[in-house]
């Protein structure tokens, strides 16, 4: 019955909502092969009430393989007070279960401007950063490399509000909540944002999570390129600070037709050494402040051609320097219609055993998109 009610309250308010249907079916394969295949559904509302503007979006999947996709057991994301059941069904789970129906509220917001000031309270996407492959200022709800679905930014719970300072000038401020409003888990943070010399320049400073970040970019053309530095220096509270560092320029070629990157990423708590990875993990860099890369150096890249109007391929690929382990995707995306799109891809880890993506196995998706 509880199924069937969700399904109700679907057809009974879809007519009043934008969204994305998206159909998708991942395949990974290493020595034994998992698929799950789900229908993801995005229903988005941003009425307007006078001067006041909410945002709303509920995304809601069922989802079916071997084994179906178990969904997250406790929050979507560390900066959310709460958040009701991610999985609808069942209630138990277990290796065995080839069917669930997961839930998401990802937005629900609220924006008045008060004189000059953009004020928003609630669940929304915030994010920073300039740098392709790992940024390291973005530290409420970053996408880790690699994601597939990243057309919208998990949402957080948080107060936000951006004062405009001139063209492309601002500064801002705002506190992000965690787990059930602890103060040990939420964040707050000051940022400005200036153009000067022809260059974009970023600032920040935060707390978050018992972690105090300063940090900040450049972005700025060079010719026919784009460069750009970004870092962020953090001192968790009982341990000593480290670094993260990115930097790399792009370029497009033939009216676009051909798009690179290439950039280099240093993360100072990583280790050369791969044997030391698992015990490397016990830093708050990786339990508190975000991080996830496991060595020290490492260099990315990216490619896309539009092989057509319609048809665009890309690849990309991201090398561990320390212990030459490499991570490559490769994919493209096809417009079916104004609105439609199909996109395939797949991912593939080499390296020793041990290594950070030499245990990646091949992973295979393919995603059909409808925007209504």
């Amino acid at each position: 019955m509880k199924l069937l009610s969700i399904l109700a309250i679907i057809a009974s308010i879809g007519y009043a909502f934008t969204g994305v249907f998206k159909p998708g079916l991942q395949v990974n394969h290493s020595d034994s092969t998992d698929w799950n295949s789900y229908l993801s559904l995005r229903l988005m509302h941003s009425p307007r009430f006078d001067s006041v503007r909410t945002d709303f979006a509920w995304v809601i999947s069922p989802t079916t393989g071997d084994p179906a996709l178990q969904g997250p057991e406790n929050n979507q994301s560390q900066f959310r007070i709460a958040d009701p059941e991610a999985r609808i069904y069942p209630e138990n789970w277990g290796s065995d279960k080839n069917f669930s129906l997961l839930q998401n509220i990802d937005r629900l917001s609220f924006q008045i401007r008060p004189a000059r000031i953009r004020a928003t309270v609630g669940r929304q996407a915030i994010y920073w950063g300039v740098s392709k492959s790992v940024s390291p200022t973005d530290f409420i709800a970053p996408f880790p490399y690699g994601a597939i679905n990243t057309d919208y930014r998990a949402g957080v719970d948080a107060i936000r509000a951006v004062y405009p300072l001139g063209i492309m000038s601002e500064i801002e401020s705002g506190f992000v909540f965690g787990d059930k409003a602890e103060l040990d888990k939420s964040g707050y943070w000051l940022r400005s944002r200036f153009y000067i010399a022809s260059t974009d320049v970023s600032v920040l400073a935060a707390e978050f999570r018992e972690n105090i970040l300063f940090g900040g970019s450049l972005n700025r053309a060079l010719g026919g390129s784009v460069g750009w530095v970004e870092a962020a220096c953090t001192k968790p509270e009982k341990e000593d600070s480290y670094w993260r560092l990115s930097t790399g320029f792009e370029r497009s070629f033939w009216n676009s037709t051909l798009y690179g990157f290439l950039e280099y990423h240093y993360n100072s708590p990583g280790t050369k050494n791969y044997e030391e990875y698992s015990a490397n993990l016990n830093q708050p860099a990786y339990t508190t402040g975000g991080v996830y890369l496991m060595a020290k150096h490492y260099l990315a890249t990216g490619l896309s051609v539009t092989a057509t109007p319609l048809l665009t391929l890309n690849g990309s690929s991201l090398l561990n320097m320390n212990d030459n382990s490499i991570q490559l995707t490769a994919g493209g995306e096809y417009s079916l219609s104004d609105n439609s799109a199909v996109e395939a891809g797949i991912s593939k880890g080499f390296g020793t055993i041990g290594t950070e993506f030499g245990n990646i196995p091949t992973f295979f998706h393919l995603i059909y998109s409808l925007y209504f």
